[in-house]
């Protein structure tokens, strides 16, 4: 394999206390020919003596007129034949780089190669999530109110790619990954490497965590109409029309709808319930199922299973599949892992629970491994259920215990919320039970 020197900008203001981390992960790369370039904005932190002690950096201090900026004076120094930025509160996985340059050497058309990235928090640990990572094409790019999935990171491209699209936009500082990747997109193939190339950090001080989900979306947004074309090519339309679907939100509209009119309905206001159940069954009869009538939830169920056949699960959905902790409402993925202690009382490990009947595709079963042991397999054919598995042989101590789903399910594929969770059963208790 050739080893085409890959140049790694990092722009930089004031985050001494993430950069040395941001400079080792790139440092400590299996890869014999990476150069790193850091601009800094003149931090006033620690960030400078941190720079300091890296010799094999190439650094440029100096002011600035914001991150793209400094990105592209970074990139202007830049001598190599692959590019990437990695902010600098964000790291590599060992390894990274490696399978960058042989993804690029196997194949002379990938011009741009994309991997998958995990979010961390400010102590390195993973947060259960990755961002989702995907790419069908320029348009689904630009549809960006479907959800983003090209992660910063873990992208990277030729000095072709950069020469022919670039540079960052001066006057873009929110979203200006989401602009740059606008252009790479309509005349490049974005390939992707399913393993994990990027960490990307949040934590309070982060530009990501600076605003709301719904001001970043309207700011891509805006970006997005720039790259439409004439409202006289088909692909302006096309656009122009998925975008008013979105903003109109059937599902949510009629999700909402019905569960107003069954409060109102309960409450024996008969008339305004039957008729806000009216309106959102005709917006949305596949919601119906849900909201309204629970009775044909199954009939739904299947039907919806059938139009799913052969089809892959959703980015979104993907980026959770990760996640083994309990979700903050209570509710369980397609694994779940928990700490036990048992004492020489227990008898029995006790899982109590319930599912939404009718939602699953097939009956739900659960497999429970102490410490990586199988403890056998439980159906689970109730909305509420309790399952017990015996820990009559287990010693006494702290243990750690993995539930494993048969299935899940999506709730925005139901109700068109926007909650792509992958979601099994939710949990009232678990834990060990037994003597007094």
């Amino acid at each position: 394999m050739t080893t085409p020197r890959i140049s790694i900008v990092t722009s930089s203001y004031n985050q001494g206390s993430f950069i040395e981390r941001t400079i080792e992960s790139i440092r400590t790369q299996d890869y014999p020919d990476v150069e790193h370039i850091v601009v800094d904005g003149m931090s006033s932190d620690s960030t400078m003596e941190v720079l300091a002690k890296y010799s094999h950096l190439k650094v440029i201090r100096e002011p600035d007129a914001g991150q793209a900026d400094a990105i592209n004076k970074g990139f202007r120094l830049a001598t190599g034949a692959i590019f990437g930025f990695v902010n600098s509160d964000d790291t590599l996985e060992p390894g990274a780089l490696r399978a960058v340059a042989e993804a690029m050497s196997a194949d002379p058309g990938r011009h741009v190669v994309m991997g998958r990235c995990r979010f961390i928090d400010e102590r390195d640990v993973f947060l259960g999530v990755e961002h989702p990572s995907a790419f069908e094409s320029h348009r689904r790019v630009l549809e960006i109110w479907k959800g983003y999935c090209l992660p910063q990171p873990a992208i990277f491209w030729t000095r072709d790619v950069w020469e022919t699209c670039g540079p960052l936009g001066a006057n873009e500082q929110l979203v200006l990954d989401y602009d740059l990747f606008c252009r790479f997109s309509r005349r490049y193939v974005f390939h992707r490497l399913d393993r994990i190339l990027a960490n990307y950090r949040l934590h309070t001080e982060s530009k990501t965590q600076s605003m709301t989900d719904e001001e970043r979306l309207n700011l891509s947004i805006a970006v997005s109409r720039r790259y439409w074309g004439s409202p006289l090519g088909w692909q302006y339309w096309r656009l122009a029309a998925s975008h008013a679907r979105f903003r109109f939100n059937r599902r949510g509209r009629a999700s909402r709808l019905m569960r107003e009119g069954r409060q109102h309905y309960r409450a024996k206001h008969r008339l305004t319930g039957l008729t806000k159940i009216t309106i959102g069954g005709a917006l949305a009869p596949e919601v119906a199922a849900d909201v309204a009538v629970p009775a044909l939830r199954p009939f739904f169920a299947r039907v919806r299973g059938a139009l799913r056949v052969g089809r892959q699960v959703r980015p979104h959905t993907q980026a959770w599949l990760g996640h083994n902790a309990l979700h903050n409402d209570g509710w369980a993925g397609p694994e779940v892992m928990v700490p036990i202690t048992v004492g020489p009382q227990h008898t029995a490990l006790q899982l109590v629970g319930s599912v939404v009947q009718g939602r699953l595709r097939r009956p739900l079963e659960l497999e429970a491994f102490l410490d990586g042991h199988s403890l056998g397999r439980k159906p689970v054919g109730k909305s509420d259920f309790s399952v017990a598995w015996d820990l009559a042989s287990v010693p006494a101590g702290p243990h750690e215990v993995r539930i494993a789903a048969s299935a899940f399910v999506v709730p925005h594929d139901y109700l068109g919320n926007q909650d792509y969770r992958p979601l099994s059963y939710r949990v009232v208790a678990i834990g060990p039970i037994g003597g007094e």
